[in-house]
């Protein structure tokens, strides 16, 4: 997979701050390892995230659906699994956000305060251009990114659970181990922010490829 290029991208989510007199909000970011998109027709898209995490615990939270009523149809079920509100951010990076990238794939990272207040001098959103989110209340676009999708949650499956393997012997070996590993999650998109489409010149995508950075 080294040889084949890769987009790359953030997600981004609601975390406490963790400081009781703080009772402000902040966004925690995480440069994603491995992204696609799923379908059009619904709009999905998948992600893998290391667990376990602050990340991981963030998008579960920000999770929130209407509750069906039990007499309603199986199609009307599925409706209202998708009648969730966007909650968290993918931002597909730039060549000029490269920085960005490294400092978010850090184990750590700082967050953001939503307040303003006591931000860390070099964290990324300080140094690049934001700007608010329309579609989730609070969130911060990149403005010189490809795009930022606001997503919901819609499925998560733990890559750790011997139920995800079976009793199924492949060729090449596949053995389940009790250490940490990644959960996947499928996420829909509810709507796409542009930030830069009133600059002059399009951005051209961040890439990572052969271990290294490069563009198109």
């Amino acid at each position: 997979m080294r040889t084949s290029a890769q987009p790359v991208a953030l997600v981004s989510a609601f975390v406490p701050s963790g400081d009781p007199n703080d009772p402000s909000l902040h966004i925690h970011a995480t440069t994603l390892s491995s992204f696609t998109t799923v379908s059009l027709a619904p709009p999905l898209v998948a992600f893998s995230i290391r667990e376990p995490s602050r990340m991981t615990d963030a998008l579960r939270a920000g999770v929130a659906s209407p509750e069906p009523h039990p007499s309603e149809s199986p199609d009307r079920l599925v409706q209202s699994a998708f009648a969730r509100q966007p909650h968290f951010l993918i931002h597909i990076l730039s060549f000029t956000q490269q920085s960005m990238s490294n400092f978010f794939a850090r184990p750590g990272a700082q967050t953001y305060p939503t307040s303003h207040q006591h931000v860390p001098d070099d964290h990324p959103f300080r140094h690049h251009p934001m700007q608010p989110s329309k579609a989730v209340e609070g969130q911060l676009i990149p403005t010189e990114a490809i795009g930022s999708l606001a997503c919901s949650l819609v499925y998560q499956l733990d890559l750790t659970s011997p139920d995800l393997h079976g009793t199924t012997e492949f060729v090449n070996g596949c053995v389940h181990t009790n250490e940490a590993g990644s959960a996947l999650f499928l996420a829909q998109i509810h709507d796409v922010e542009i930030g830069h489409e009133h600059m002059d010149s399009k951005p051209r995508p961040l890439v990572y490829w052969q271990q290294g950075y490069c563009s198109t």
